[in-house]
């Protein structure tokens, strides 16, 4: 018999194939709440390496930032841990990416919204969502979001590349994450992100 799946899992997997360019759909966004607190007030970041458990993104450390950033002294690095040096041009940010209201949903959900605008500064959002299989997945950016990237991928390329497999061992035996696959890390090269959702 086959094992449940979990909503998590069943979000992701529906939500993937509508755009892969927007990376991992994630359950819930919210970083840890262990994390340092300039950790959790940013969330995740450009050059996190990490894995996705129970729909969160568990940060392990990150090679965009130095050795002694608070992130990468929480939990430690990996023996063979270098930052990778990175320059302004390397990055873009983009505030206004995804538009008030923005809805990405799975193929087999229909919706349809009407924004309704009243002055000074109030909107409301009313959607409607005709699901005809017994399986969908939406998620509605309220406030719209935005998106960075990294659009120098070559340094981090190379050192995943380099010292994947020590990011590996240092995860499966020094934190003890023993459930993880090989193929089970991520390392955040541009994401979305919104302040609501």
């Amino acid at each position: 018999m086959p094992s449940p799946q979990h909503l998590h899992d069943i979000y992701a997997s529906l939500l993937i194939p509508r755009d892969t360019s927007r990376g991992y759909p994630l359950w819930n966004p919210e970083p840890n709440s262990e994390l340092p607190e300039v950790c959790r007030d940013e969330g995740l970041r450009l050059g996190d390496v990490g894995i996705v458990k129970d729909g969160n993104f568990d940060v392990l450390f990150n090679i965009l930032l130095p050795r002694e950033h608070p992130v990468n002294q929480w939990s430690g690095v990996p023996t063979t841990f270098r930052q990778v040096p990175t320059l302004p041009r390397d990055f873009s940010k983009l505030s206004g990416y995804d538009n008030h209201g923005y809805i990405i949903s799975s193929k087999s959900v229909r919706t349809s919204v009407v924004v309704n605008v009243v002055a000074p500064v109030q909107f409301f959002l009313d959607s409607q969502f005709t699901p005809p299989s017994e399986k969908g997945a939406i998620l509605i950016l309220p406030e719209g979001g935005g998106y960075e990237s990294l659009l120098n991928l070559r340094a981090v390329s190379e050192e995943a590349r380099a010292n994947g497999e020590s990011w590996y061992r240092y995860a499966y035996l020094e934190r003890g994450l023993t459930a993880i696959n090989n193929d089970s890390l991520f390392l955040i090269t541009g994401f979305h992100k919104a302040s609501s959702w």
